[in-house]
């Protein structure tokens, strides 16, 4: 996950009727540069570990890079035609069941009442619906250095869909459709095999790893870097031998974008490698908070990001946050550092899940 520093200045977008300049989103579009073989067969459990240490390592670079990504995005803003205006775009859609739970797959369930938890806890039942639709993202940066992320199965036409964090797939670093990362790969109820303590490289995989074959993120995020609005993605992925789909493998979460940040009742998931204060995170455990989310700056125009109470750190990234309709509302994109790159306080923020959002589901739906 980026870390900003806890200087930085932000602002939100009014409630307002949207001007007559706003502008309407584009998207990026990429491929796996990589045959599914070949990504199967480069993520060993030695190559997965390291991915997971190096999502706590490198501090200091992740919170450089995160600092020159947020100043780059708040320049932008300032300067560009219909920066931060939106168009008031929306889309949503309902969570679906796995096919083995029978019945009516495509359902809303009755909202629920969450408490307020900050402090993350371990998810109960991993492999188990809902938590098996959140999955750990394997991926290969520019360098040749494996990281971690993490993502959710998404309602999309094609059943085979993941929804995820911008910089989980691409640098934003203007480098377009050619700068998607290589060997993404998603695993669903990715856990450690506590069969096998004295390994520390050994996981459980129970729903398969699939390989993701096709991208789309905002071009705010993969030309500017901008994380106010545009640190999202969706990839969809192909299905391992022995599995239909996707969908009907693990369920997915449904969406429901364009309705701003504030939620009376959410839910955030992902697999982080470290945390505020936390010592207990591993990169291997699927951790969640529940509470509320809300305007990151309330009285300041251009800048309507999420901000939710959760002390998940790096490796969280791109972790759904959800209402308690199942729908995916927002993503873990960023929180506070300390200047080293260490997070600084539970302040987990997502990009503004409005008109770019729509643009990449759409997209994707049409790749589909």
């Amino acid at each position: 996950m980026a870390l900003i520093p806890v200087t930085l200045t932000t602002a939100t977008a009014a409630d307002a009727p949207v001007p007559a300049s706003a502008v309407a989103p584009k998207v990026t579009s990429g491929v796996q540069n990589d045959d599914e073989q070949t990504v199967r067969d480069y993520w060993t459990p030695a190559r997965i570990k390291s991915a997971v240490d190096n999502e706590a390592g490198d501090q200091a670079a992740n919170a450089a890079a995160a600092k020159q990504a947020a100043t780059k995005a708040a320049t932008k803003q300032a300067t560009a035609p219909g920066a931060g205006k939106q168009l008031g775009l929306t889309a949503q859609a309902t969570r679906i069941l796995p096919s083995a739970a029978g019945g009516n797959r495509s359902t809303a369930v009755a909202a629920t009442d969450v408490p307020e938890m900050p402090h993350a806890e371990p998810v109960p039942f991993p492999q188990s619906w809902p938590a098996v639709v959140v999955g750990k993202i394997l991926f290969v940066d520019h360098e040749g250095k494996n990281h971690g992320c993490s993502g959710a199965s998404i309602a999309a036409d094609g059943n085979n869909t993941v929804w995820t964090a911008g910089h989980c797939v691409h640098p934003g670093d203007g480098s377009g459709a050619a700068g998607f990362y290589d060997k993404v790969l998603f695993i669903p109820g990715y856990k450690r095999d506590l069969d096998n303590p004295a390994d520390p490289t050994a996981y459980q995989a129970p729903w398969g790893e699939w390989v993701a074959t096709s991208f789309v993120s905002p071009t705010a995020w993969t030309e500017d870097g901008d994380l106010f609005w545009g640190d999202m993605a969706a990839f969809t992925v192909k299905a391992p031998t022995g599995y239909t789909n996707l969908t009907d493998s693990v369920g997915a979460l449904g969406y429901k974008f364009g309705s701003g940040p504030d939620w009376s009742d959410a839910i955030d998931s992902g697999f982080p490698a470290d945390g505020y204060k936390r010592t207990d995170m591993d990169g291997y455990t699927q951790f969640y908070c529940t509470g509320h989310t809300e305007d990151a700056t309330d009285l300041l125009p251009l800048d309507d990001r999420l901000l939710m109470r959760c002390d998940m750190g790096h490796g969280s990234s791109g972790g759904p946050m959800a209402n308690t309709d199942g729908q995916i509302i927002g993503a873990n994109s960023h929180g506070e550092d300390d200047g080293d790159g260490h997070p600084a306080s539970d302040k987990l923020f997502s990009s503004a899940h409005q008109d770019n959002a729509v643009a990449v589901i759409n997209k994707i739906n049409e790749l589909n």
